[in-house]
């Protein structure tokens, strides 16, 4: 009996150290575990062993929904900011038989007069495809020139918005000197800025001012002394490589001024308020009401029409330093491709990729040629201006489909 008790002793025995050595070894591997992930630090060090795939599909999941959800966020904003309150259109306004080829491209010109508070990308998507900003003026009274408040601001979220921009000039010259001295003012202000349409002197005669006054003292009674003033600012502005333009309503175009003799050195941009008008000269531009209303702006504003007809080359003024314009080489000459062009609308934008090349030679956009995308804000058919610069020169319009 002593003998069985003995026995059941050694064997409870055994288990007892048994179970005592897999719990030590258990601590042993712990401690080990433990050392290994602080580095001896106390701290717990990250591991340099692969994320197991399940961690990694879900971390991807994450990231993508951030993504979407941000892409998602700006394209939202960047949608509202361009919806166009309304369009506007050529509705009500009838075209000079003259232009029945053309495109009545439709634009805008403004000053400090506007608010500054411009929603530019929403102009552009209400169907405006370019704008004059006035860039200063002279007095009428004393004759100090001025810059206009609004010009920098303007300038540049119109030409961020995409709109094809020119600049004008509120001018009370009275020579050819003057109309120098006004030129030399804006082009100082144009320094390292790119427009894309022309420079233009915006010919006036204010009531009671200084230019009104030397008319009635007779000593302004000839064409040629309008002439002067105008193409004084004119060619001073084509000879430092930008376009030039002259503005006048159409009663100082044709009593004064004598259009059908100007339109031969300089381009006209005719005002007359109303549902239609024509000009006996050469026109380019017409003014046709200051009481429109374009998406994007509280306030009533000038309304212009731009006639081109697609594929028609049009000559330009500007010159370029060190290049004889006998030598430059007209866009009209060069290939524009694909020839099929087409473009998605997205957001009411639609920019179509393409090439400008000449002799199977490359033309780069900005050094040889600038380019705008114009009545690209809805589906049917868009238009890219090409202008020539540098070795290249005139304008062309090419059509394209928006889908």
């Amino acid at each position: 009996m002593s003998d069985n008790i003995t026995n059941s002793t050694d064997t409870e025995d055994k288990k007892n150290e048994k179970k005592t050595a897999r719990i030590e070894a258990k601590r042993r591997r712990l401690a080990q575990n433990q050392a290994e992930n602080t580095g001896g630090s106390g701290r717990r060090r990250r591991s340099g062993g692969a994320l197991p795939f399940r961690v990694k599909f879900r971390i991807g999941l994450v990231l993508l929904s951030l993504i979407f959800a941000v892409g998602s966020i700006v394209s939202i904003s960047d949608y509202l900011s361009k919806r166009p309150d309304y369009r506007v259109t050529d509705e009500g306004f009838t075209h000079a038989e003259k232009f029945a080829d053309a495109v009545p491209l439709t634009g805008i010109d403004i000053s400090e007069h506007q608010s500054t508070d411009i929603k530019w990308k929403k102009v552009k998507s209400s169907g405006i495809d370019f704008v004059f900003i006035r860039a200063g003026y002279r007095g009428a009274d004393t004759g100090s020139l001025h810059i206009d408040s609004s010009f920098e601001t303007n300038l540049k979220a119109a030409r961020k918005a995409g709109l094809m921009v020119g600049v004008y000039f509120y001018s009370q010259a009275l020579d050819a000197k003057e109309g120098k001295e006004e030129a030399d003012f804006v082009l100082e202000l144009l320094k390292s800025k790119d427009i894309t349409l022309p420079v233009v002197i915006d010919y006036e005669i204010y009531p009671g001012g200084r230019l009104e006054e030397k008319i009635n003292a007779g000593e302004m009674y000839a064409a040629s002394f309008y002439h002067d003033a105008v193409l004084g600012f004119c060619r001073e502005v084509e000879a430092a490589g930008y376009e030039s333009a002259v503005y006048a309503n159409g009663d100082m175009l044709t009593n004064y001024m004598q259009a059908d003799l100007l339109d031969d050195s300089a381009t006209i941009w005719m005002a007359k308020y109303g549902s239609s008008a024509d000009l006996d000269a050469d026109y380019w531009f017409w003014q046709c009401t200051d009481s429109a209303l374009a998406g994007g702006i509280d306030e009533k504003v000038d309304m212009d029409f731009w006639y081109v007809e697609p594929g028609k080359v049009y000559p330009t003024r500007a010159a370029t330093k060190g290049v004889k314009d006998e030598k430059r080489i007209s866009i009209g000459e060069c290939r524009v491709s694909p020839q099929e062009i087409s473009a998605k609308l997205r957001n009411f934008r639609a920019s179509p990729k393409f090439g400008v090349t000449y002799d199977g030679r490359g033309l780069r956009n900005g050094k040889d040629f600038v380019a705008t995308f114009i009545r690209n804000t809805e589906k049917g058919t868009g238009y890219i201006m090409i202008r020539g610069i540098g070795k290249y020169k005139d304008w062309m319009m090419v059509p394209f489909t928006i889908e």
